[in-house]
């Protein structure tokens, strides 16, 4: 099981460092929502699994769904990188 993270209180930092909170409770957010939906994916792959043997577990997410969905995860694990790498750029200037 997924344990959420905790928001990191921006406002009782100083302020140089808000807007270094603010990104990790953005990063914090797509993180949380890339597991979620990563469960959510391999639950309806069981159910596409099992869908053979039992009428009722019918997949939720047919194959042009569930690649779009996978593709998505991706394109927002990819850009949560790119603001990683470009907030690391900007400590070791």
């Amino acid at each position: 099981m997924f344990k959420p993270f905790e928001w990191v209180q921006g406002e009782r930092l100083p302020p140089s460092l808000q807007s270094h909170a603010a990104f990790l409770n953005e990063a914090r957010d797509v993180v949380q929502g890339a597991q979620t939906l990563v469960q959510l994916l391999e639950w309806d792959e069981d159910r596409r699994d099992a869908a053979s043997s039992d009428v009722g577990s019918a997949p939720l997410f047919d194959a042009c769904q569930r690649n779009s969905l996978q593709r998505f995860l991706a394109v927002s694990l990819g850009l949560l990188h790119a603001r990683i790498e470009a907030q690391c750029e900007v400590l070791t200037v």
